[in-house]
C-alpha cells in the first residue's frame, strides 16, 4: 500500500500540467478513495473517465491494470467459496458468498442473478448438503433450476417428495415445488403423475411400454429422465441399450450395456446382450 500511495502522489503532481486539471484531480482523489474502500470497480471507472478527459494520461493505465489484478486476487477465493457451497447444496452460505463476490466485482457475469435466486431458494430450504437420496435429489432440482432445465427440476423435486417417507422435509419440498411451479407453470403441467406409483417406477414402466410399442426414441427419452435422477439405474441402462440396439446404433447400445454391467457386474441378461452384440459385430451386421 505504501508503493500505491507514493504512486498516487506522483500522479497527482503530474496532472497539474494537464488540461482540465481540476476535474482530473477530483477523479484521482475519488479513485483513491474508492480503491481504499475496496470499491475496485468504481475506482476503475474513475480512471477510465480520466482517460476520456485526457487520453494522454499515463497513470490510469497502470492503475487500471493494478486494480484488475487486485480484483482477481480477492475475487477468486470468493467465487470458489460460492461454487463450493452451491455444489454441496448450502444455499444460504452460497448466497452470502455471492454477495461477497459482488462486493469485489459487481459486474461478475451472472452472479447478481444467482444471488437473487439464492435469496429466494434459501428462504425455502437453507441447506441440502446431506448425503441421503432426498437431499441429493433436492440438489439436482435446484441446480436444474439455475440451469433452466425445467424437466429435471420438477422430476427431481417431485421424486424427492415421494421418497421423503418420514415427512421431515415435506413442507419445504412442497414450498419449493410451489415456488418452481409459479416460475414455470407450463413445464410443471407436462409432468403427468400416476396415482399410487412413484415417479421412478412410472418412468421405468413408460420406458418398457415404449419398447413394446417399438417407440425406441421415446424409450430412450424416458430412460434419460430416469438416469438424470439416478445415473446408476441398471434397468434404465439396459433398456436404453436395447432401444439403441433396435435402432441399429450398436456403439450406443454397447456403451449403455457396459454401464449397466458396471452397476450390476453379475447381471446375466446384460452379459447375454453384450455377447449377442459381439456376435452381430463379428458378422458385420
Amino acid at each position: 500500500m505504501r508503493i500505491f500511495r507514493i504512486s498516487i502522489a506522483v500522479f497527482l503532481a503530474a496532472i497539474s500540467l494537464c488540461p482540465a486539471a481540476d476535474d482530473v484531480t477530483g477523479l484521482y482523489n475519488l479513485a483513491v478513495k474508492n480503491f481504499s474502500a475496496g470499491k475496485y470497480s468504481d475506482a476503475i471507472r474513475c480512471w477510465q473517465r480520466i482517460l476520456e478527459i485526457d487520453p494522454e494520461q499515463v497513470p490510469p493505465h497502470k492503475m487500471i491494470e493494478f486494480t484488475r489484478n487486485k480484483i482477481t486476487q480477492e475475487l477468486t477465493p470468493r467465487v470458489e467459496a460460492f461454487e463450493k457451497n452451491m455444489q454441496s447444496g448450502k444455499w444460504f452460505i452460497a448466497h452470502d458468498a455471492a454477495g461477497k463476490a459482488l462486493d469485489i466485482d459487481p459486474t461478475y457475469p451472472g452472479m447478481a442473478d444467482k444471488k437473487d435466486k439464492l435469496q429466494e431458494i434459501s428462504a425455502i430450504i437453507e441447506d441440502c448438503s446431506g448425503s441421503g437420496a432426498v437431499q441429493e435429489l433436492l440438489r439436482k432440482s435446484v441446480h436444474a433450476y439455475f440451469d433452466e432445465n425445467t424437466g429435471l427440476m420438477f422430476d427431481a423435486a417431485i421424486y424427492a417428495g415421494q421418497l421423503n417417507k418420514d415427512g421431515s422435509l415435506g413442507r419445504k419440498i412442497s414450498s419449493l415445488l410451489a415456488y418452481m411451479e409459479e416460475k414455470y407453470p407450463e413445464a410443471r403441467s407436462r409432468v403427468k403423475l400416476i396415482e399410487g406409483m412413484d415417479l421412478m417406477k412410472q418412468l421405468l414402466q413408460s420406458s418398457l411400454d415404449s419398447i413394446y410399442k417399438a417407440d425406441y426414441t421415446g424409450a430412450i427419452t424416458f430412460c434419460d429422465r430416469i438416469l438424470a435422477l439416478d445415473e446408476k439405474n441398471t434397468l434404465a441402462l439396459m433398456r436404453k441399450g436395447s432401444a439403441y440396439y433396435a435402432l441399429n446404433n450398436l456403439p450406443e447400445a454397447r456403451k449403455n450395456w457396459q454401464l449397466a454391467l458396471k452397476t450390476d457386474p453379475g447381471n446375466r441378461d446384460v452379459k447375454k446382450f453384450l455377447n449377442l452384440l459381439d456376435r452381430k459385430t463379428k458378422r458385420g451386421g
